[in-house]
């Protein structure tokens, strides 16, 4: 991968840009694993990415660190800024949405309670970019709004995004959960909490 040794010390995290040979896509994330073994190894673990992993290995892809952040804020910023600029540049991207804090509807919800001018535009690729970079308090703002929200609230939109998201047409293996119903954490545990996560690696996908 490029830039490996380009993550400062004071760095919280960075945001990531990957590319397969022929750049027919790209998908851009986050991490806060600063760790020589996780930069090199990770590529992403959205739907999108977690599908083109399963069927094609990590061997063609181009990983490359494209900003670092001093805070958890400026890390998802950045993250919905550099999604934003590939998509204004038309890029073909893997990510189902802006960026950012998950879940997804929480920073919906409070983009258009702090930041209405950037939400009205986010359905067109150029106005959205200049609108995050012209009112990025805003946009910061709303950040902070979905990032503090109760644990319950938490996962319900969570469970929304993975639903709109994940392959659910058939049961998981590791699991247990049937057929319509996401992935869930601790399923060997009767006391820990189950709550929804991604798919699992073993779930069959269509």
């Amino acid at each position: 991968m490029n830039d490996l040794a380009r993550v400062p010390e004071s760095a919280v995290g960075y945001v990531f840009r990957t590319e397969p040979a022929n750049k027919a896509w790209a998908y851009i994330g986050q991490s806060t694993r600063l760790d020589a073994a996780h930069i090199d190894g990770y590529f992403g673990s959205g739907a999108f990415m977690t599908e083109v992993i399963a069927k094609s290995g990590t061997s063609g892809l181009t990983k490359t660190i494209v900003a670092t952040a001093e805070s958890p804020l400026e890390l998802h910023y950045l993250e919905m800024l550099h999604l934003a600029e590939a998509r204004r540049d038309g890029v073909r991207v893997g990510n189902g949405d802006f960026g950012g804090p998950r879940p997804f509807p929480n920073l919906q919800q409070a983009l258009w309670e702090v930041a209405p001018a950037v939400i009205r535009v986010a359905g067109d690729p150029k106005r959205f970019y200049d609108a995050l970079v012209k009112h990025r308090d805003q946009v910061e703002q709303a950040i902070l709004d979905s990032s503090s929200i109760p644990v319950d609230a938490f996962y319900a939109g969570m469970e929304r995004d993975l639903r709109a998201t994940e392959d659910l047409s058939r049961p998981c293996p590791s699991c247990g959960s049937d057929i319509s119903e996401v992935c869930r954490t601790n399923s060997k545990s009767l006391t820990k909490p189950r709550n929804p996560t991604s798919n699992h690696a073993k779930r069959s996908r269509s």
